[in-house]
């Protein structure tokens, strides 16, 4: 199946698909100048495209794909950020943005990752405006979502997996949504699991000792300084009946470690994945290390490193593994600490997304193994068509019964969409007069379904913005 890959970072969602086969990725989009430079090192391909940008959308619609992938930006739905949600006039709108491009390309497939938060944010409206608006405006089944009557029924824990049920040493709950088309699928959908992966079926790591680094920089070892402070702030905290503050993950005692989530935002993410290792400690401790201001601390506690944040998201040492053992990722050249720990902390799970997509991929062998002559004729047409020919049938059955609907389907085969034509094309194409082309095109202008500008035509169903669910 062929993938495009929204707000993509890094790559991961993509890499997870990958692994699990059957996957091709046409096209990607990632506003953020040092993830499109990491993306482009991987893979080979520049992501530097804007869901936003009405250019790339059309873009989409002349892209013959079958699955949607985006794990739209976390700061705005995270308890650890300013909380604005949809009200966010720059990240807040993306699931908007994408919801119009299901809206435009008409995917069989979608799928969405998000921070745990999601369900609860703005008392769980957030999360019910995106679910009604796939399940009700857009035409989607989606996994874990069933129907009382006119109303939507859910459990919001079923849409949370966590990353330490996947092979991964993290504790890391995270929001996934799988939809399917019922354009697509139609009675089919029956036939599949309500229910999301619970657990994986690889342990890549037992527990956090086994991604530890033996050899570490000092760099990484905090200096007694800091370390006091996160120990007053700590004290303080537990005082007025909190539990916020720094956590050693791998403390003596602890027999199976795991880490925290880590996190783009980088500081909390870090001194909550703290590190007791004497082994490398020993060398520095009472050292004095620019630019740091005091000493390294003699409790032998420091921060994780970029490569343990790697193994810790599956991303060295699994996803991208090749049969003889080699790890072929690695980053750009002169690519910062900092922004290897942004990147990591901002991206996904690849053995998570792996079984994810192996469920996807189950689901779609199930439904249609089953499928007619005409389904299988009807699943081969690209998504952006296919929305023309049902708003053409709707218009049909609403406005003229006796329209001979064929010549507009072989109007839509024959110029394609987002394609800029004249008349005379679809006289000469579809073999009628010109006055026969001129009354189909102006029919396909009242379908909403045609844009038209100095002789030249484009069809496209370029939609309303869905802010009817922003209400």
């Amino acid at each position: 199946m062929r993938m495009i890959d929204l707000c993509c970072g890094i790559g991961g969602i993509r890499r997870g698909f990958e692994l699990a086969g059957g996957f091709k990725n046409v096209m990607s989009a990632e506003v953020d100048k040092y993830a499109c430079e990491t993306y482009k090192h991987l893979f080979g391909d520049d992501a530097n495209n804007d869901v936003k940008d009405d250019a790339f959308k059309k873009v989409l619609r002349q892209t013959d794909y079958d699955v949607l992938l985006a794990g739209f930006p976390c700061q705005a739905f995270s308890r650890i950020g300013l909380l604005k949600g949809f009200q966010d006039t720059t990240k807040g709108t993306i699931f908007f943005e994408i919801a119009q491009i299901i809206q435009q390309t008409m995917p069989k497939v979608v799928f969405l990752e998000n921070v745990e938060n999601l369900v609860r944010h703005d008392k769980g409206r957030t999360f019910e405006i995106i679910i009604n608006a796939l399940e009700k405006e857009l035409n989607y089944h989606v996994v874990g979502v069933n129907h009382d009557n006119d109303e939507l029924t859910y459990e919001k824990s079923s849409f949370i997996r966590n990353t330490k049920n996947f092979g991964l040493p993290q504790n890391r709950p995270r929001v996934y949504i799988i939809a399917f088309s019922r354009d697509y699928y139609g009675e089919h959908l029956k036939d599949i699991p309500n229910e999301l992966p619970k657990k994986g079926t690889k342990q890549i790591y037992r527990d956090l000792t086994e991604i530890l680094e033996s050899d570490v920089s000092a760099k990484f070892f905090m200096s007694a300084g800091y370390l006091r402070t996160l120990e007053n702030h700590k004290a303080r905290q537990k005082a007025n009946g909190n539990g916020f503050g720094y956590r050693i993950v791998n403390e003596r005692g602890n027999k199976k470690p795991i880490a925290n989530t880590i996190l783009a935002t980088g500081g909390s993410g870090k001194e909550r994945n703290l590190v007791y290792d004497p082994q490398n400690g020993l060398k520095y401790a009472g050292r004095m290390i620019a630019p740091k201001k005091t000493v390294i601390n003699n409790k032998f506690i420091r921060t994780m490193t970029p490569t343990e944040w790697g193994k810790l998201q599956g991303f060295i040492g699994y996803g991208f593994m090749d049969e003889n053992g080699i790890d072929h990722f690695s980053f750009p050249e002169k690519m910062s600490n900092q922004q290897k720990f942004k990147q990591f902390g901002n991206s996904v799970s690849i053995p998570v997304i792996e079984e994810m997509a192996v469920f996807i991929k189950q689901c779609v062998n199930l439904m249609t193994k089953d499928f007619s002559e005409k389904e299988k004729e009807q699943y081969k047409i690209p998504g952006a068509q296919k929305v023309i020919i049902l708003k053409a049938q709707e218009w049909k059955k609403n406005n003229a019964k006796n329209l001979k609907i064929e010549k507009y389907y072989d109007l839509v085969k024959t110029v394609g969409v987002a394609q800029e034509f004249a008349a005379e094309k679809v006289s000469k194409q579809l073999n009628i007069s010109l006055v026969s082309a001129y009354k189909i095109l102006k029919n396909m202008e009242k379908m909403n379904c045609i844009s038209h500008e100095h002789g030249k035509y484009e069809l496209e169903y370029v939609g309303e913005k869905l802010d009817a669910f922003m209400q």
